[in-house]
């Protein structure tokens, strides 16, 4: 049995984010409890929708009600091309009335980023929907949220795969969920792709030193699957599932190993000088 507390940090990528729902459904199916989740992004969406309880079956629904037309094709508004208001609606209508962070079933935290401050935020309480609409809103593309003289936008510009967010949670086993696992980004197909390729590219920089904090890192190659269409959503739900069920394995051995990490780590400061390390230590360094 997986006796640590597990905390879930589910990362930013746009409609790639549908792979998360195949990490969930992986979980689900071998009964590993979630006892905290954060989220950036498309990340934002998932956990949210995770920590209170939502069916998975219903988040697949109700996504896929939504055309592709008309989950991309919004019309102009103020600080972005696109307004998200589909989004909200659908969100509306899955969380309970006047949902706040703090009243998810699953200790809850979400990334944002201040853009007059260029300062990352960490909510862990207040409105949900409005967080989730701020996490997920790509500075450019969608309207920021304003909020108490702040215009808040992705958290994925901090920090992509919020890991950081954990430890206040509660959690002690850290998963981070990467749907950038390959460093290439496709070539764009319109501004859109533009925008986000090139915001992609400032992120990665940054987000492969952050994952070390994770004691595992399920990552994926979706650069073939659009950010902003959502017609292969069964395909990334499978990416998503096979990722999780590679990666994960037998959880019971990254207790061990990291148990033995920690004895070796106080071991080393002791030692007066140079000893030939045991196979046995070899294998968990």
């Amino acid at each position: 049995m997986f006796k640590r507390k597990l905390g879930l940090a589910l990362g930013g990528g746009g409609a790639r984010g549908l792979a998360h729902l195949g990490v969930i459904k992986h979980l689900n199916e071998i009964q590993l409890p979630i006892s905290a989740i954060s989220g950036t992004s498309a990340g934002a969406i998932v956990a949210s929708l995770l920590a209170y309880g939502v069916p998975f079956d219903t988040i697949v629904e109700n996504i896929r009600k939504l055309k592709p037309t008309e989950w991309s094709s919004f019309r102009f508004r103020g600080l972005g091309l696109f307004h998200n208001e589909l989004l909200r609606e659908m969100l509306t209508k899955l969380l309970p009335e006047n949902a706040t962070i703090e009243g998810a079933k699953i200790p809850l935290a979400l990334k944002v980023t201040d853009l007059i401050s260029g300062k990352g935020l960490d909510l862990f309480e207040g409105d949900l929907i409005e967080a989730v609409m701020a996490s997920s809103c790509v500075p450019g593309i969608y309207t920021p949220v304003h909020k108490d003289g702040r215009l808040l936008v992705d958290g994925a510009l901090v920090e992509n795969v919020p890991v950081s967010l954990l430890k206040r949670l509660g959690a002690n086993f850290y998963v981070g969920v990467n749907l950038n696992g390959n460093l290439e980004y496709g070539k764009p197909d319109g501004i859109v792709d533009v925008l986000t390729n090139a915001m992609d590219i400032a992120i990665d920089s940054h987000t492969k030193a952050q994952l070390k904090a994770c004691d595992l890192v399920i990552s994926m190659d979706l650069t073939r699957y659009s950010r902003t269409q959502t017609q292969q959503m069964d395909q990334l739900i499978e990416e998503g599932y096979k990722a999780a069920q590679k990666t994960i394995g037998d959880l019971s051995q990254y207790v061990v190993r990291g148990g033995i990490r920690k004895l070796w780590r106080q071991f080393k400061l002791w030692l007066p000088f140079h000893l030939k390390i045991p196979e046995l230590f070899k294998r968990f360094k």
